[in-house]
């Protein structure tokens, strides 16, 4: 009984510290989203475990031999740039358009083919619904062609620390400069 009635206590106290959580956050906010995805490391998290730290997130898939890599390209100059001006304070997402394919193994794979610093950025793969629930949420557009291809828009969004869109930009050199001007005006 005793036993019991410290759980009821811990399961109040943690509804009412994450209800204080979501409350707090924007209406707007994609941390609002609760799915549960897997990072390359295949290690489960929530969006809103991204909150504190402002976000540059992309939706790309691994096998794309099109705007994904010049995308992918783009956010790695971006975070050269930042550290270049000492910020450390901007984290790297890229979520997968094709979870089925993008294993936490492929995530991983591609992660290190492309250099990408795991202390800075996170790959994620999740459920279908999911992914198109968060496209959503951000604005972006994609549609599965031809089976395994993605036709998709090409474009990043930088989230503040709430989750928010502080904006989008194309998914290019020029757009990345674009974003790291509006973080660090002149």
């Amino acid at each position: 009984m005793k036993k019991r009635f410290i759980q009821v206590i811990l399961a109040s106290l943690l509804m009412v510290n994450l209800s204080q959580v979501y409350a707090e956050l924007p209406s707007d906010s994609v941390y609002h989203l609760t799915a549960d995805w897997r990072t390359e490391n295949n290690e489960t998290i929530r969006l809103s475990s991204l909150q504190g730290r402002k976000q540059v997130v992309a939706m790309i898939y691994t096998h794309c031999l099109h705007a994904c890599p010049v995308i992918v390209a783009a956010l790695k100059h971006m975070d050269a740039e930042l550290h270049a001006r000492g910020d450390s304070t901007v984290s790297f997402v890229l979520i997968s358009l094709t979870p089925e394919s993008d294993t936490p193994e492929i995530l991983k794979a591609f992660a290190v083919e492309q250099n990408l610093d795991d202390s800075n950025w996170t790959l994620l793969n999740g459920a279908a619904p999911d992914v198109r629930s968060l496209a959503m949420a951000l604005d972006i557009k994609y549609k599965v062609v031809d089976g395994s291809e993605v036709a998709h828009s090409n474009v990043f969004s930088v989230l503040d620390e709430q989750g928010s869109i502080l904006l989008q930009a194309p998914g290019t050199v020029a757009g990345a400069l674009k974003a790291v001007a509006t973080l660090h005006p002149q």
